[in-house]
């Protein structure tokens, strides 16, 4: 080979495999020599995960606690670590996936608990390297390339070692899991003790505190803060590790999305994502405090204002005579004087709500199920009375109806006999007026309904209930007319009106087009009636088989719109609270404060309406349960709109 030959191929990109690393094979050596010698202190590794997933996860949460308890264990969490509000929040949360499905409340459980297994984890090996980090700078020297390592690489790169070290399943998961959560909390401890101020490190110092006790008495409650904040990003690491660990079967939520992507299966994929959603929301709030607020719990501090109920007692000096106290005399808030509109306002709200509440245990329907007749089939013929609360009745459109109801008459009540609580319900900003458009509106759609029975006849109960938020409704707008405000509503610009005007296109399209009930449920009638018809003169052998096949493998998918006419027209009702909020934000446009201040209110009003008649109309679906017979996507699609509505409404009636 000539020596022009040999410079041409030493440029030639093919001529690198000559000196290829072989750098695979290295590390599939060092792995094979690694599960052969060391066996055992990889399953020493593996025994404590194992135990501590076994324990809260298949003993704890799966076996021994009910999911009642479940949700009482994590609101209580909630209040001790937050507030009333977080802990509500986080049962709220749970139930929602428990709401999914069975297989689905197992997955967040299993998912839970792998999440506070790596949380522990990380807790007790990380805090104690931070510390060591930020009392020793040639350890955090040394260390900090490793956690630069553990956070660049992606997760993939160390999940297949794992994978040959430890296998598949949910313990190799949770080790994955801390190779990519724990560097936060390492991170962060060693920041919060170092930001310490040193002139308070000093001052402990001088006053003879040992290292020890510095450590533990002045920097770490002083770095608190920032070790919560590490805390939190662990939490949150770990719990996106969810999706990846599922590829090596490692269980909880992570499964059925992983099949979700496999099989492009929507429903499947939407209901774990909104799983994994509200177990991150609520771990994220209890494990993070907001910055400043009390950090301090409920409990600790109702322990702190009970130890403090009473001034400590003050020693008396020897030769000096102790002054009488002067009492303090301290001004008690009086109530606003009632006016006789208010009056009026109240006990039409006290009156109504009542009347709405005792309707809802009225017959609402006779001979068939107003609303179950759309769900079952037996049910558009069934004899006798239906009552408000009844699945054949009004369902959760009169158990609304009734809760509202109750709730508008207590706050009536205690706006004549409680003075105390007057003011509040007096300026509530509108509560009464926007209970007595959701009363109004539930009513209405019920009404609005078409039967599918032949022999259907509203009840009385439907009647009265729509009277009683009637008077609510009166009451309500009566009240807020003459309710006086300090601060002034802000006038409907030309944002607002553009975003309501998508909101109502939004509506609309949800209210009108959209599908209010997907009905996948075989007729077992017709498919007989076409199997005689197809299979009569077929032979006895093969082509009535195929034709039995083919019949009885159909499946009758329907999607009942909000304005068909065969449907329930529920459609109608969502459009006319469209049209009517509208109405409001346009009319928002005057200058006359008062007029802007009830029409923001009527917004909010009408947005909680909305949002009321969708989730009434799910709730009512979920509660009879008929398989392959689900609420349209409307019917969501409207609550969220009517959330939407409402909040908009409320920020513009209540500026600050």
């Amino acid at each position: 080979m000539n020596p022009g030959t040999l410079a041409s191929g030493f440029w030639d990109n093919s001529n690198l495999d000559e000196w290829e690393i072989p750098f695979g094979l290295w590390i599939e050596e060092i792995v094979f020599w690694l599960t052969t010698h060391i066996k055992g202190f990889l399953e020493a590794v593996k025994w404590p995960v194992d135990q501590l997933l076994e324990l809260i996860i298949d003993n704890l949460l799966q076996d021994w606690l009910p999911w009642p308890v479940v949700l009482l264990l994590f609101f209580l969490l909630g209040v001790t670590t937050r507030n009333f509000l977080v802990g509500l929040g986080s049962a709220a949360g749970l139930l929602v996936c428990g709401l999914l499905g069975n297989e689905y409340w197992d997955l967040t459980m299993e998912t839970i608990g792998m999440i506070i297994v790596a949380v522990i984890i990380c807790t007790v090996i990380g805090i104690p390297l931070g510390i060591l980090a930020a009392r020793i700078d040639a350890f955090w020297s040394r260390l900090r390339p490793v956690l630069d390592g553990m956070q660049v690489v992606h997760p993939f790169v160390y999940l297949l070692p794992i994978i040959f070290l430890f296998g598949v399943r949910r313990t190799p998961g949770v080790l994955a899991t801390l190779v990519f959560a724990l560097p936060p909390i390492v991170r962060l401890t060693n920041l919060g003790i170092r930001q310490v101020p040193a002139d308070v490190v000093e001052a402990a110092r001088a006053f003879g505190a040992t290292e020890t006790r510095i450590l533990r008495e002045v920097q770490m409650p002083l770095a608190r803060p920032a070790i919560m904040a590490g805390l939190n990003q662990t939490l949150l690491l770990s719990l996106s590790m969810v999706g990846i660990v599922a590829i090596i079967a490692g269980g909880g939520l992570g499964k059925p999305i992983l099949t979700a992507l496999n099989t492009a299966d929507i429903p499947i994929g939407a209901s774990a994502g909104a799983g994994l959603y509200f177990v991150g929301v609520l771990l994220d709030r209890i494990s993070q405090p907001e910055n400043g607020r009390d950090r301090r719990s409920l409990f600790a501090r109702i322990r702190v204002a009970w130890s403090t109920r009473a001034d400590p007692a003050v020693p008396a000096v020897p030769g000096v005579q102790a002054e009488p106290e002067t009492p303090v005399v301290t001004a008690v808030p009086t109530a606003p004087e009632l006016t006789g509109s208010h009056r009026l306002g109240a006990a039409a709200v006290l009156t109504g709500g009542l009347l709405a509440a005792f309707a809802s245990l009225l017959t609402w329907g006779n001979d068939a199920g107003l609303l179950s007749g759309y769900a079952r089939f037996g049910d558009t013929d069934l004899p006798g009375a239906h009552s408000g609360v009844g699945a054949t009745g009004g369902s959760w459109f009169g158990i609304a109806l009734a809760l509202v109801g109750l709730t508008v008459a207590f706050g009536g009540a205690s706006t004549l006999w409680r003075p105390r609580i007057r003011e509040r319900f007096i300026t509530s900003g509108g509560a009464y007026l926007a209970a007595g458009l959701v009363l109004a509106s539930l009513a209405v759609a019920y009404l609005t309904v078409s039967p599918r029975g032949e022999n259907y006849s509203h009840g009385t109960g439907a009647w009265l209930a729509l009277a009683g938020a009637l008077i609510v409704l009166v009451g309500g707008g009566w009240t807020t007319l003459r309710g006086k405000y300090d601060d002034e509503p802000t006038r409907a610009g030309t944002r607002e009106v553009a975003s309501m005007v998508v909101l109502a296109l939004f509506l609309a399209f949800a209210g009108a087009s959209g599908s209010w009930i997907l009905d996948q449920r075989s007729d077992a009638a017709q498919i007989a009636a076409e199997l005689a018809a197809e299979a009569e003169g077929a032979d006895q052998g093969g082509l009535a088989a195929e034709v039995l096949a083919e019949a009885l493998a159909e499946t009758r998918r329907v999607s009942v719109r909000g304005l068909d006419t065969d449907g329930p027209r529920i459609g109608y009702i969502i459009l006319a609270l469209t049209l009517a909020t509208m109405a409001a934000v346009l009319g928002r446009l005057v200058r006359r404060h008062t007029v802007q201040r009830f029409l923001a209110l009527m917004t909010f009003g009408l947005g909680c309406a909305i949002a009321a008649v969708g989730a009434a109309w799910i709730a009512t679906f979920v509660r009879l349960a008929t398989p392959a017979l689900t609420p349209g996507a409307s019917s969501f699609l409207v609550v969220i709109g009517g959330l939407i509505v409402a909040a908009m409404g409320w920020r513009t009636s209540n500026p600050r």
